[in-house]
């Protein structure tokens, strides 16, 4: 909600998910204007941008400037929020050996996600299990304690690191807020 340079109340809401969806819904009461953009698309910004220019050519008869790099900007980072600043398809060029599997494998907990669990998977390597219905997410060794695992689902965000220390896990794609620390054995 807000008002625009003539006082007049604008309504807006956008949404965007990285499995590809992107709408846009933006109405104007007192000129019974209102336009719904609903795609099955990747978030770039298209539905935003279909509907800016309709509100610019209803009020000066042509899109004012071009919205979808000004749009699809914005998108770009609010999707790349999140994302590791490590870049876990690099490993370094001397990494230090993982230890052995027992030593990562176990019951964690977390006072705001719950339960995790790592265990050895089939054929070797380790499985990381999260979620209410656990689910599975092998582990990649990246650097000694450090490994990663590829995110899944609307909110996706690419590869992510998890790093053992102490008896703890660290799961750096729920720790944007410092709550990804997991204790071992509780």
């Amino acid at each position: 909600m807000r008002y625009d340079d003539h006082g007049r109340l604008r309504l807006s809401h956008a949404g965007a998910f990285a499995l590809g969806t992107n709408t846009s819904v933006m109405v104007v009461p007192a000129e019974k204007l209102a336009i719904v953009v609903l795609t099955n698309g990747a978030p770039t910004g298209l539905p935003d941008t279909v509907a800016l220019n309709f509100f610019d050519t209803a009020e000066y008869g042509k899109p004012s400037r071009d919205w979808l790099p000004v749009v699809g900007e914005a998108y770009k980072q609010q999707l790349g929020e999140g994302r590791s600043k490590t870049d876990f398809a690099k490993p370094p060029a001397a990494p230090k050996p993982a230890r052995e599997d027992s030593a990562y494998t176990g019951t964690y907990t977390n006072p705001y996600y719950g339960r995790a669990g790592v265990e050895a998977g089939q054929g070797g390597g380790l499985v990381l299990r999260l979620g209410p219905k656990p689910m599975a997410f092998p582990l990649t060794h990246y650097d000694g304690d450090t490994f990663s695992f590829e995110t899944v689902g609307e909110n996706a965000i690419g590869r992510t690191g998890v790093t053992f220390t102490d008896g703890r896990m660290r799961v750096e794609y729920l720790d944007a807020n410092g709550l990804g620390t997991f204790d071992k054995g509780s």
